[in-house]
């Protein structure tokens, strides 16, 4: 997927340079999380405003790509679920989430161009790559600790390194482009993030021995592994925390409004006739 990514870029990049427009634009919406806290996909479920900056280059009326800036907050908790064993397990998370992107934007319609086929609304798709940041928190005793650091399934005490929070991920999605004036315009969109970690909530593999984790990693870490009412016994030992056979996942649904820096030009037009 990077790879073909990549090679897109490239070709458009060796297009015709007859209509090149520049746009810089805010966006707001909602992101969630999808992972081990919740497993529901597409089910909006802990949602936060999320919000940031893009700034667009458009290689002709078609082909887009757009780099934006996002920040926001991804949260679950297994008290929430309609799940009994979710809500025994209680396990929970919050989190920041910075996001860099660039994306590859591929208009259904010749959008915003002078030629009379030309439209000013069009569905649009899109691609593209993002690094993100997160530091998963959780609450005890009404104090948020980090949990990363702690390994609370217990890396760095010989099972396993610790996981970065620092990942790639790939975002895709549709939308919906509206020419509000000749320089203004207002897009809608909504799009998945595929991640390549099983982390973002701290939550992947199985529950270490709690008496060993409270020996070698301290007892706040003991805690936060495993808050359940069977965390004394010794029953999780061994048994799954989490699916690490899947990877986390969020989405990011937001409106954004941004202003051309640059329009299409009659030359741009006859190009375009020509180019037919």
């Amino acid at each position: 997927m990077t790879k073909a990514f990549g090679l897109s870029l490239l070709m458009l990049a060796a297009l015709p340079a007859a209509a090149q427009v520049g746009e810089l634009g805010i966006t707001g919406g909602v992101t969630y999380y999808i992972g081990d806290l919740n497993p529901y996909k597409h089910y909006p479920k802990n949602t936060h405003a999320g919000f940031g900056l893009m700034y667009r280059y458009n290689f002709n009326e078609r082909y887009a790509i757009r780099f934006q800036g996002l920040y926001s907050n991804l949260e679950a908790y297994d008290r929430d679920s309609p799940d009994p064993l979710q809500q025994l397990r209680n396990l929970g998370f919050r989190s920041v989430l910075f996001e860099g992107s660039a994306l590859l934007e591929v208009n259904f319609f010749k959008y915003r161009g002078l030629a009379k086929d030309n439209k000013t609304w069009t569905p649009f798709v899109f691609v593209g790559l993002a690094y993100f940041h997160t530091n998963p928190e959780n609450l005890l005793n009404d104090t948020w600790y980090e949990l990363q650091p702690l390994g609370t399934e217990g890396q760095g005490t010989g099972n396993g390194a610790g996981y970065s929070l620092n990942q790639f991920c790939i975002p895709f999605g549709v939308g919906l482009k509206l020419a509000l004036t000749a320089k203004l315009d207002l897009q809608m969109e909504w799009g998945l993030r595929r991640t390549y970690t099983d982390y973002i909530d701290d939550v992947s593999g199985t529950y270490v021995d709690n008496t060993v984790l409270q020996t070698e990693a301290g007892p706040l870490t003991a805690l936060l592994s495993d808050p359940s009412a069977l965390r004394t016994s010794g029953f999780n030992t061994g048994r799954a925390r989490g699916d690490s056979q899947t990877r986390d996942w969020y989405n990011y649904t937001g409106v954004t409004l941004s202003y051309l820096l640059t329009r299409f030009t009659e030359c741009d037009a006859i190009w375009d006739k020509k180019r037919r």
